[in-house]
């Protein structure tokens, strides 16, 4: 299939440009918007995205979107958006799936209603309550209704200090809205930790897929499943739970979904991503899966398209910076290496590449292989050559997902 005729705009918050340079290595034209109006704007948003290969950064999508053959959202927060864009125009994106993933207590409550594993979950609002819940319950994750997760990123209560910490953090920003977040405090599980990264359409799980292992800031390795046999049956559970609400909202695009397992071997879903799943997941889909742009078209089409992928294992490694918050940061890395080093929420400048503030992860550097130590060997070797200020690189937060992989197999996760 060639798209190379056909003209593309893509609706996003800023987090996956290579995925649009990736698509827009296909098409004839390529148009990227990223809503930055603002009372007061600063020059950070509106550059998302320009200068990069192939893309027209536009400022406003009205008269693109008539001119488009197809749309693509890569992330959520459009659903009522795309859902009407579907009467009119060929669009690829999570759709109202998203409330599964937005909305948290809704997620854990369509989980029960599917037969899924639920653990001990409890919904408490405001932060008088969750002052009270955290003194009487350990070891426990509470994480943040979505509205409010810019603030604080979901923490544990297994150290009260510390979770004290967070409750005066969150009192602090919400100020006259403090008592009205709405805080989702699930039990803290045993075991590890894998996540299916797939493909749904409408409720059917696409091969072939991945499975992987990620540990927040380090990284991500994962592998091919080419047919359903191949596949865990504890992922085969979690993504049956899942299906029916696919299925309801006729969603065909991108999933990721992160579940616990341990000696019992019950998967208990943690997190639905009902969009791409950054950093890692979505850079590597865009040079795993060979035939990337077909898929996504097909998505928006209504053709379904299988995804080719050569290589069983892929591995990511994240760099971060913590002069990327307060500034653009120019990373620097040989031209050979552009296929591999996946940036977010980045520009062009002439030849110089560099991350837009204020944003701390300045992307990741992918590999691929025949084995696990294959693809994480040349992902580090690939990663040695990336300069920016202040990077920071975990390589042997890989290690430790490698130590995840062999404890996964003895909960029959085959990897």
């Amino acid at each position: 299939m060639s798209l190379s005729k056909l003209k593309c705009i893509c609706i996003d918050l800023g987090l996956f440009t290579e995925n649009a340079v990736r698509i827009a290595k296909d098409v004839a034209e390529f148009w990227y918007y990223i809503p930055c109006e603002e009372a007061f704007p600063e020059p950070f948003k509106s550059k998302i995205g320009k200068g990069l290969e192939g893309i027209e950064r536009i400022r406003h999508w009205g008269k693109y979107v008539d001119k488009a053959d197809f749309v693509v959202f890569f992330d959520s927060q459009f659903g009522d958006w795309m859902e009407n864009w579907k009467e009119r125009y060929a669009v690829a994106g999570p759709g109202l799936a998203e409330k599964l993933e937005l909305d948290r207590w809704h997620g854990r409550m369509r989980q029960k209603e599917n037969g899924l594993p639920v653990q001990e979950t409890e919904r408490v609002i405001g932060v008088t309550n969750l002052r009270k819940f955290t003194k009487d319950h350990k070891n426990y994750w509470i994480k943040v209704d979505n509205e409010w997760r810019g603030i604080c990123e979901s923490f544990e209560t297994k150290d009260q200090h510390y979770a004290e910490s967070r409750i005066d953090w969150i009192t602090y920003k919400a100020s006259p809205f403090k008592e009205d977040i709405i805080f989702i405090c699930e039990e803290r599980l045993p075991g590890v930790e894998p996540g299916v990264d797939g493909i749904t359409w409408e409720g059917e799980l696409v091969f072939p897929t991945t499975v992987g292992y990620e540990r927040r800031g380090s990284g991500i390795i994962t592998r091919v499943y080419q047919t359903e046999k191949e596949l865990p049956e504890a992922v085969k559970w979690i993504d049956s739970g899942l299906a029916p609400e696919f299925k309801k909202h006729k969603t065909r695009f991108f999933y990721s979904a992160e579940f616990k397992i341990g000696p019992d071997k019950i998967p208990y879903l943690i997190d639905p991503t009902i969009r791409l799943a950054a950093p890692g997941v979505a850079a590597i889909q865009t040079e795993l899966i060979e035939n990337y742009s077909e898929v996504v078209y097909g998505m928006a089409t209504g053709v379904k398209v299988a995804p080719v992928m050569e290589h069983k294992y892929a591995a990511a490694v994240s760099m971060e910076s913590s002069e990327a918050a307060k500034t653009f940061v120019n990373i620097s890395f040989p031209k050979s290496l552009r296929q591999w080093v996946k940036l977010r929420m980045a520009v062009k400048k002439g030849n110089d590449y560099y991350s837009v503030p204020p944003f701390d992860s300045l992307g990741t550097v992918i590999g691929f292989g025949d084995t696990v130590k294959e693809a994480v060997d040349l992902v580090k070797e690939r990663v040695k050559q990336v300069e920016a200020i202040s990077i920071n690189t975990d390589l042997g937060g890989l290690d430790q997902i490698v130590a995840d992989i062999q404890t996964g197999k003895t909960v029959e996760i085959n990897f």
